[in-house]
């Protein structure tokens, strides 16, 4: 009997953790991308990218663990891009600042 528990505790854990996590984080993406692109903070090709690797979260039905990993992936890639940008814009300022001197 309290095997049972433990495999049903296991099987629910797993769907809510690889078909709901997923599913939100798709959702996430989908908004997120909505708001990047009315208010122009991303690149639109950012955006673009964004929106088709959300559906296949959403509507992916194949369980495979690899698609868990595409969020964090997703979210490496935005905030490698954040840090590269500011970068940039950092280096321009002090160039900027040179020549006024």
């Amino acid at each position: 009997m309290r095997n049972s528990f433990l495999i049903f505790g296991r099987l629910m854990v797993y769907q809510i953790t690889n078909v709901y996590a997923l599913r939100m984080s798709g959702v996430f993406m989908i908004s997120l991308g909505t708001i990047w692109l009315r208010t122009g903070t991303m690149p639109r090709w950012l955006v673009f990218l964004t929106y088709p690797v959300a559906l296949v979260m959403l509507l992916s039905f194949s369980l495979n663990i690899f698609f868990s990993l595409i969020f964090p992936a997703w979210v490496f890639a935005i905030s490698l891009y954040i840090l590269i940008e500011n970068i940039r814009r950092r280096s321009t300022a002090a160039e900027g600042s040179q020549e006024l001197l």
